[in-house]
């Protein structure tokens, strides 16, 4: 092979022109360069491959044969016949096919307009790398504007040249940034709603702070819903998302709503803003209309603003918040909430705190309606303090005195005061066993023995219903013991923790009686399986009684992926979570979540809430995901109650996602 490097510096040209082939072949009167046998051509970022190529000097032109490539940055463009004019950056090449940052786009012929601008005459996209690729989009005419979109007009997609899809017109993302666009729609069925597409939804890039998505459902039984999902995000000082949804029932024309959000400010003197909306129009919304699990689960909904500021001495703090709670049937509203406190201040070995008060809320259930508000002070200085380093004693004193709006007889503005005292000495035993069970080395086991003395006298107040912790003082005397045990064990030096008890019972000096034997604890807290318990012995009716369970864990099922012999698997794991409580009846519910690939391409998930004492389930779907290689598929099912509802989506893989919030939406399709 015969390599011949030449450069030719003309005036028109600032920067050098590299030629390079195995035969070069110079006409000086037409001004003309053949490169023959692996020719090569650089100017600037532009390079150019063929098999031959013509330079003609007055025209600025190339003209490559053989398998053009050309180079410029990082884009490629390819094809049978090309041509290129150095200086405009413009050209065609025959049978062309370029690279692009989100897939691949060929045509008959694609000419380049402008640096960044190709367009296409019977041209084709698709995402897909194969030689024959599993679906491409064909159109009449397509521009394809370098690392932002491809423009199509008559728009046909065709997936293993079945044509499935029909548009006049669609824009296909190949930016790396969000773009603007609709969203891919997702058929199903509902048994309350029959059948229904949600999502025919449109996401518009606003700018780079703010996106807005317009949402529209559509359901057989109930008609449209339509809504729209606001985010916002400006210089790190504003940020939020608000989404709204709203229906009007087309068979018992009722109007429903929700409007969920929250909003975070910071304001000028350091003062931070935050808000959150929680509003529905009925407790069955959600359970009816969302998709998204915790929603359809929620009891209640809450609603909160506050204002607040922390100082060097303190903070302020004002808030206003709505609470309802759908099965009791209870709102409450509580404006304002404000608090000013002043942080615990060290005097010697004395420390104080202060704080104030004040709250208005209002109360509404089936029955009663009531207003109630106040102003609170509250002190309180304390000493903690080690005896011969082993034993810790501490002890406190608080002073409250408050106003409230009225008392019980109807009198305006009862001022009520309380006081109140604790002593504590406390102590630690350590033990190490001589014996050891493998894994572990040896076994830790402390106790922490405390005990107090707590007392408040009576202080005669009028007759108030208790609010913000005011209302009767009365004389208290009570001796407290507590008995803490905690095991642990070691292994390779490190401690882990087993099982810890907590045992507590208090005296009351002045009524001469023992009080209940309370015991709780929790073992295993850094295995995969843990829990918590807690019950009570009443001293008269001589029996344990209120067991409370709490289990939960995060189980590797790595047996699973090894039965299925699969390479590449996700890995099988289990979230499983069990409440047990006997109080007044038993109760018990275990909430599962088992998931992990089925095959290299296939994920399944199945997640279920079971009522352990009526062997019914409360809750329970399935989820499955499948890899097609240019698409992904899901398909969901659940069943909560008696409504059941299952869907399925379809969309290109490739193609960026575009994801609201907690990923609610993906884009498939989009088109600025």
């Amino acid at each position: 092979m015969l390599n011949f490097f030449l450069f030719f510096i003309f005036s028109e040209f600032k920067d050098t022109i590299n030629f390079k082939g195995d035969s070069i072949f110079y006409y000086l009167e037409e001004e003309k360069i053949i490169l023959k046998g692996n020719s090569y051509i650089k100017y600037k970022n532009i390079e150019l491959f063929s098999d031959s190529c013509i330079f003609l000097r007055n025209e600025n032109l190339l003209i490559a044969k053989g398998n053009p490539v050309l180079i410029s940055g990082k884009d490629t463009l390819k094809g049978d016949i090309m041509k290129f004019n150095i200086k405009t950056q413009k050209g065609y090449v025959y049978k062309g096919k370029s690279k692009v940052e989100k897939g691949f786009v060929w045509g008959e012929k694609v000419y380049k307009t402008d640096k960044k601008v190709l367009k296409g005459y019977t041209g084709f996209f698709t995402t897909c790398d194969l030689s024959e690729p599993h679906y491409y989009f064909t159109s009449k005419r397509m521009k394809i504007i370098i690392d932002d979109a491809v423009i199509c007009s008559d728009v046909l997609m065709k997936i293993n040249e079945i044509p499935v899809f029909l548009a006049p017109f669609w824009i296909f993302p190949i930016s790396k940034e969000r773009k603007s666009g609709f969203l891919i729609p997702r058929p199903g069925r509902n048994s309350y709603l029959g059948f229904y597409i949600r999502n025919l939804s449109y996401y518009w890039v606003i700018n780079n702070y703010m996106d807005l998505t317009l949402t529209l459902d559509v359901y057989e039984k109930k008609g449209p819903l339509f809504g729209f999902d606001f985010i916002y995000i400006l210089y790190k000082r504003i940020s939020g998302n608000f989404k709204f949804t709203y229906a009007r029932e087309i068979d018992t024309k009722t109007k429903r709503w929700s409007l969920i959000g929250n909003h975070y400010q910071n304001l000028p003197l350091n003062f931070t803003l935050n808000a959150r909306t929680d509003f529905i129009s009925d407790e069955k919304y959600f359970l009816e209309y969302s998709d998204v699990r915790a929603q359809r689960v929620k009891s209640e909904s809450e609603s909160d603003i506050s204002l607040s500021r922390r100082f060097k001495i303190g903070s302020f703090f004002i808030s206003s918040s709505y609470r309802r709670d759908f099965l009791n049937k209870k709102r409450i509203l509580r404006f304002p909430n404000s608090n000013f406190r002043i942080f615990q201040k060290d005097f010697g070995i004395l420390r104080s705190s202060l704080n104030l008060l004040y709250l208005r809320e209002v109360y509404k259930d089936t029955i009663l309606k009531e207003e109630r508000s106040g102003f609170k002070i509250e002190s309180g200085i304390g000493m903690n303090r080690m005896i011969f380093e082993i034993i810790n004693f501490s002890n406190s004193l608080n002073i409250q005195g408050g106003i409230l709006n009225k008392d019980l007889k109807g009198n305006r503005f009862p001022f009520l005061k309380k006081l109140s005292g604790n002593l504590s000495l406390g102590t630690k035993i350590y033990g190490i066993s001589i014996f050891k069970i493998p894994p572990f080395e040896k076994f830790l086991h402390i106790v922490t023995i405390s005990g107090g003395y707590s007392f408040s006298p009576y202080i005669k107040n009028p007759p108030v219903k208790e609010f913000l912790g005011l209302g009767e003082c009365k004389r208290k005397s009570i001796l407290f013991l507590n008995l803490i045990n905690e095991y642990e064990g070691k292994i390779k030096n490190q401690r882990i923790h087993l099982l810890s008890l907590n045992l507590n019972r208090s005296y009351d000096i002045i009524k001469k009686d023992f009080s209940n034997i309370n015991l709780n604890g929790d073992f295993l807290r850094m295995f995969p399986l843990q829990g918590n318990f807690s019950l009570t012995y009443y001293k008269d009716d001589k029996k344990w009684k209120d067991l409370i369970i709490n289990l939960s864990g995060n189980i590797s099922l790595k047996f699973l992926s090894d039965f299925l012999i699969e390479e590449e698997i996700s890995p099988w794991n289990m979230n499983l979570t069990y409440t047990y409580k006997n109080i007044s009846g038993a109760k018990g519910f275990l909430n599962l979540n088992i998931g992990g690939g089925l095959t290299k391409n296939l994920k399944f998930n199945f997640n279920a809430s079971f009522d352990t004492e009526r062997k019914i389930f409360v809750e329970r779907g399935i989820s499955l995901i499948r890899d097609l290689h240019c698409f992904s598929a899901r398909f969901n099912w659940y069943k909560i109650g008696k409504i059941w509802d299952y869907d399925l989506k379809i969309w290109i893989t490739k193609l960026p996602d575009v994801k609201i919030e907690k990923g609610l939406f993906e884009a498939i399709l989009p088109g600025k």
